[in-house]
């Protein structure tokens, strides 16, 4: 079973665990009411899969006045989802959870728990989740923008209404001060039937770049680092991506750790197909109910690296005043399984998998997760930057830079940070990462995804750098950011130019560690 907690410092910092609801490290844990299977796992029993299904099909019955109906619930990752920052996963634990008890009570499963998906050991949409309502080409979804439109208008201004001063404030700061700009929003999001999802049963594999980001190094490397979150000038972004000042991001740059910026991203743009057009490109995302195994997969390497911090004595949350912000960032758009407003809305409250009572089923990564021993100290980190060579990614032209590393470094590479200056245009465009040693051929490290609900200005991607690289003496090491085919601007509410804007290479930094 899966264990949380706090370590020493932490418990130092709050004054007791029950300030957040976490059992301290030391004490002997529970079992979890509910486990979360790996979808491909064989003993997953068969219910979860049609109990998810029933709980589907039953919330896109509902009327669009419903706010557990199942496009109104997609609607709150449009308001609030917050990334590139250090509330990505709490914030994203919250939306599973409160969907997973709505389910739970309109699929009739009293046991019922969200499935995950470990894109690591299967690069693929795994074959269930073509069937039936699992696909959201699947005739019970709507099937074009119009149509959504005319359903959900007079729900829509209603809810406009009933927002409250703070719920409004944080729409301003995504820039919707009006339902109309809510239907900009709405439109440049939505994909129409067969377009739904980009990835079909006949075509479901993952292409290579994102094969790379999601890849056994790249998922150890991730759970390798330290710190829960940093700051974005710091030569660690963190885990958890670095921290900024609210979990909007307005007018803070965007800085996001491995974690975020390789699995999560690369595997939303990869859904989206070689064209780009389907939800899970878009904010709208949550319309496939691929979206929910996919975050249960990094909610779950949440908890394999809070297990792995713990049994290393290292802190599993942010420290000291840190984590007095951190935990009463406040989350408002949440409703329960009766469509009520939460009660918990800090992220705080969902520090730990106790918010919900549940655990994983064993996946990927647990190899990361040591037995409890003596105190391990963290890596000194040591930045290099790199000359830029090229500094715009065209549609058909790289971006490059090179690094001169010494010999001591090249035993501690870790991370390329990579520093891209966005437009909203830019939204769903794809890069692969190549780094090469020397005068050798340059290795596929990683993939960059633009997806962010604040696209503009200069915002920073983790890449891991591959195991092994060692230049000869006296030459660098090469950066290259490529552009992949960009996505078809038509779905995306975007003027065709968009995607052939040439997108500014602001910087590249080594990170060692």
């Amino acid at each position: 079973m899966s264990t949380t907690g706090l370590s020493r410092r932490n418990l130092l910092a709050t004054g007791s665990a029950a300030t957040l609801g976490l059992p301290s490290a030391g004490r002997a844990q529970t079992a979890a009411k509910y486990r979360r299977w790996e979808i491909t796992d064989a003993a997953m029993p068969a219910r979860v899969l049609d109990s998810y299904k029933k709980g589907i099909a039953a919330m896109l019955k509902l009327p669009p006045t419903d706010p557990r109906n199942w496009y109104r619930h997609a609607f709150i990752h449009v308001f609030d989802c917050p990334h590139g920052n250090w509330w990505f996963l709490p914030w994203h634990r919250g939306y599973l959870g409160w969907l997973e008890q709505t389910l739970r009570q309109l699929s009739g499963d009293p046991q019922f728990a969200l499935p995950y998906w470990d894109w690591t050991k299967t690069p693929r949409i795994p074959a269930a989740m073509f069937d039936g309502v699992l696909d959201p080409n699947n005739a019970a979804y709507i099937a074009a923008f119009a149509a959504f439109r005319t359903h959900f208008a007079p729900a829509v201004q209603t809810l406009w209404g009933q927002f409250s001063p703070a719920q409004r404030a944080v729409l301003n700061a995504r820039m919707i001060g009006s339902t109309n700009d809510l239907w900009q929003n709405f439109q440049s999001m939505f994909f129409a039937r067969p377009n739904a999802r980009g990835l079909t049963a006949s075509n479901p594999a993952l292409d290579p770049t994102t094969a790379a980001a999601v890849s056994i190094d790249t998922i150890r490397s991730a759970l390798s680092d330290p710190l829960f979150a940093g700051n974005p000038d710091s030569a660690d972004i963190g885990f958890a991506s670095a921290k900024v000042a609210d979990h909007n991001g307005g007018g803070d740059p965007s800085s996001k750790g491995i974690l975020e910026s390789q699995p999560h991203d690369n595997v939303h743009g990869a859904i989206g197909g070689p064209r780009g057009q389907a939800f899970m490109v878009s904010f709208l995302s949550p319309v496939d109910p691929i979206f929910f195994l996919h975050h249960g997969n990094l909610d779950r390497l949440w908890d394999v690296w809070t297990r792995r911090q713990l049994a290393l004595h290292r802190p599993a949350l942010p420290e000291g005043s840190d984590l007095a912000t951190w935990q009463k960032e406040q989350f408002l758009f949440y409703r329960d399984a009766q469509g009520q407003p939460v009660s918990k809305t800090s992220a705080g409250d969902y520090a730990s998998m106790t918010a919900f009572d549940y655990d994983y089923s064993p996946g990927s990564g647990e190899d990361q997760v040591p037995a409890a021993g003596a105190v391990v100290a963290a890596a000194q980190f040591r930045v290099f930057g790199a000359q830029i060579t090229a500094n715009a990614i065209g549609p058909r032209t790289p971006a490059a830079g090179t690094a001169q590393v010494p010999p001591e470094g090249l035993q501690a590479l870790k991370v390329a940070q990579v520093t891209l200056d966005l437009q909203p245009g830019d939204q769903g465009r794809r890069f692969q990462v190549l780094i090469g040693a020397g005068d050798a051929r340059p290795t596929l490290a990683g993939g960059i995804t633009v997806f962010n609900h604040h696209v503009r200005g200069p915002t920073t991607f983790s890449v891991p750098l591959p195991p092994g690289l060692a230049p000869p003496a006296g030459q660098a090491l090469n950066i290259q950011v490529l552009p992949l085919a960009p996505p078809s601007r038509a779905g995306l509410g975007l003027a065709p130019q968009a995607a052939t804007r040439a997108v500014p290479l602001r910087g590249i930094r080594l990170v060692t560690g």
